[in-house]
């Protein structure tokens, strides 16, 4: 993620050589319950936060509130707050009278889009498909709801789960799979958005929380209040629950897993106001004290942290946040290849950058790594050509990595105008994948493409395409209607005027 100095106009990177020292600051007092804050997906300086009857608003990353728009009409508890990727006028607010109210205009007017449902007191009723963003789920008592129009209107997908009165529901991205914690009974999993639900871990407390873990597919954490507390981790989408012995006794509420860095998560004890903060994916804990007890965690970035408490909305700080100021970043097509080059001002504990590459600007894979110089204050230039296929239109991007594994990404640069050199086939994206993904490959001259589908015994299940491509990238879309799960081989064979000129074979997973 990336800060902004206005000033200077340049791109902040967090770097810290040793774990750091961390320390929280109330920044809008509050009553909070649920997990009532949310923030803008294309602006991160936008950080919303509900109390009572009112959201609030912070233009600077949270440093200072004002109110926005109204006050909710018959609101007793803001639960919590879903904005619209899109346009973040419009969001979704769960409020105590067991009602969900949407706004089109920020705040100015409110309306009631969902009634007479039955919500959890602590929970968190509703959550957002993170591949279908206009996709909302919430429950009333046990009846599983979803909305596709952002909260428009509400069909019913099952009347009873099987649970008590849901505490969290969570998505996993580019899957069919969901996970609910209950208020009394554990957590349950459907992997077919909602139709179908198992019980898949016990306990005689309550699960108020599920964080999934975006970048390594699988990884999802929950907490337990009761049943002798703790903290659960799953590394199956949700189908095993493990207990992290550190934990265990206390009573444990918000977790939450650093967007782009699986290995950085924080989670929070519901009363004494301790913080917990991994920088290695929970093998050693860190705490910070905040002095009150916790409801939700929000991680923007690894500098950029909050938690709703009891008594309002914290954030964290640190005297180890020194950036390493990142001046420029550029893209040059020379002799038809890419260079890259980009300044810093000061390093602090920089281990160095990796070089990423994306065909559509969501799925990126590592060209290089280029070590940093550490900790300095004079001024130090990169350069790197990129020696990849390339299609007409690239996506690059820089990692800045820390010593201690702390990284943060740089703004990613388009660039136009590259014919593709040789022939190439990328892992489809998403894998695994349900019930859809896709294929990228390059072309360097026009030929004639087949791509086939075989199981692991080397049987072919079916021709996904067979065409004449002209020279460039090209994507494919796969539905994987009639398929079972498991492991798959794609072909991909190139076939010129002379026959056969190139063939690659990779492996992907079908997952229901």
């Amino acid at each position: 993620m990336r800060v902004f100095y206005t000033a200077l106009t340049i791109s902040v990177f967090c770097c810290s050589f040793v774990y750091p020292q961390y320390f929280w600051e109330l920044k809008q007092p509050g009553l909070s319950l649920g997990g009532p804050v949310d923030v803008e997906k294309n602006n991160s300086n936008n950080v919303y936060y509900g109390s009572i009857n009112t959201v609030y608003k912070s233009t600077d990353r949270g440093e200072t509130f004002s109110s926005l728009g109204i006050p909710i009409p018959g609101a007793t508890q803001i639960k919590n707050i879903i904005l619209n990727v899109d346009n973040p006028s419009v969001f979704l607010v769960a409020i105590g009278s067991d009602k969900i109210v949407k706004t089109t205009n920020a705040g100015t007017t409110w309306n009631i889009v969902a009634d007479s449902l039955n919500f959890s007191y602590f929970g968190i009723p509703m959550t957002p498909d993170p591949s279908h963003t206009d996709t909302i789920y919430t429950m009333s008592d046990s009846t599983f709801m979803r909305s596709t129009n952002f909260g428009d209107t509400w069909t019913i997908i099952i009347d009873s789960v099987g649970c008590s009165t849901p505490c969290d529901i969570e998505v996993f991205p580019d899957t069919s799979i969901i996970l609910i914690g209950d208020s009394m009974t554990g957590i349950f999993r459907s992997t077919d958005y909602g139709q179908n639900w198992n019980q898949v871990h016990n306990t005689t407390g309550e699960i108020p929380t599920i964080a999934v873990d975006y970048q390594t597919p699988g990884i999802a954490w929950a907490t337990r209040w009761g049943g002798n507390g703790g903290l659960l981790k799953s590394t199956d989408y949700g189908a095993t629950w493990d207990s992290l012995s550190f934990f265990n006794g206390q009573n444990m509420w918000g977790v939450h897993v650093h967007p782009n860095n699986s290995n950085y998560v924080i989670t929070g004890r519901f009363s004494g106001g301790v913080m917990y903060i991994t920088h290695n994916g929970g093998i050693s804990w860190i705490s910070a004290s905040t002095g009150s007890s916790n409801y939700q965690v929000y991680i923007v970035d690894t500098m950029t942290v909050f938690a709703a408490q009891s008594n309002g909305l914290w954030k964290l700080n640190s005297d180890y946040f020194i950036p390493v100021e990142l001046t420029s970043f550029t893209a040059k097509v020379i002799n038809n290849k890419v260079t890259l080059d980009w300044i810093t001002a000061t390093e602090i504990n920089n281990y160095g950058f990796e070089v990423e590459l994306s065909h559509d600007n969501q799925l990126f894979n590592k060209l290089t790594f280029i070590p940093g110089f550490g900790t300095s204050t004079g001024q130090h230039s990169y350069s790197y050509i990129v020696d990849e296929p390339l299609s007409s239109r690239i996506y690059l991007r820089l990692k800045q990595i820390d010593f201690d594994g702390t990284f943060e990404y740089s703004d990613v640069l388009e660039v136009d105008g590259i014919t593709p050199s040789d022939f190439y086939l990328s892992q489809n994206h998403p894998n695994p994948f349900n019930p859809s993904t896709t294929f990228h490959f390059s072309l360097p001259v026009d030929v004639s493409v087949r791509i086939k589908l075989f199981n692991m015994l080397g049987e072919e299940i079916t021709e996904i395409v067979n065409k004449d491509y002209s020279a460039g990238i090209h994507n494919i879309n796969f539905t994987a209607d009639n398929l079972s799960s498991g492991t798959y081989l794609y072909l991909l064979e190139a076939i010129g005027n002379n026959g056969v000129t190139f063939t690659h074979t990779k492996k992907m997973l079908f997952l229901k």
